[in-house]
């Protein structure tokens, strides 16, 4: 009997994973460090507060948008699942999808009303290396193997949120976990 998706291991949150605004951070304060050492300690003071103040202004723009994304939409993962054939997609791969989508657009919500129509760079507006690394997130959590990528038919061709859960149902699966260990009771 196949087992639900809602016995997936649980999401694990990474914590020295840094994303595309963690390592603006680290570039700014580096560059006002290397003002600092050949400049005047004027020029690295504005500097550094420009940077900052830059960083602040599209972190605070990023979370709007995503909030004004979040109140547009009433989606949940049962509208998610719906747009996908669980006879050819496995209802793993949906839930990882979705949760893991959701946890780095939104960390304090993550359930975001993820849509499987999404533009990954337009609607979303996720760094690529951020991708990679949920692909394999996904691929492990739903026991997916993603050795061999470039073999995969979808490879170079994930646009959308559909197309990054195809790519991974195309990936070989790997021994099937053990379902019972991971439920609870």
């Amino acid at each position: 009997m196949r087992t639900f998706s809602r016995h997936l291991p649980p999401l694990e949150v990474e914590v020295g994973r840094m994303r595309l605004l963690g390592k603006a951070i680290l570039v700014a304060i580096l560059a006002a460090c290397g003002f600092w050492i050949y400049a005047s300690p004027i020029k690295a003071l504005l500097s550094l507060g420009t940077i900052v103040i830059l960083i602040v202004v599209e972190t605070t723009l990023d979370r709007r948008r995503t909030a004004r994304l979040r109140q547009t939409r009433d989606d949940t993962i049962c509208d998610f699942r719906r747009s996908f054939d669980v006879r050819k997609v496995d209802p793993w791969i949906i839930r990882a999808t979705h949760e893991a989508f959701g946890g780095l657009l939104d960390t304090k919500q993550p359930r975001f009303p993820l849509r499987a129509s999404d533009s990954i760079e337009d609607d979303l507006k996720i760094d690529w290396e951020d991708i990679d690394d949920l692909a394999n997130e996904v691929a492990q959590r739903a026991g997916y193997d993603m050795c061999d990528c470039e073999k995969n038919p979808l490879y170079g061709k994930v646009k959308t949120v559909k197309d990054f859960v195809m790519f991974v149902t195309h990936q070989p699966k790997i021994n099937k976990p053990n379902h019972k260990a991971n439920r609870t009771s």
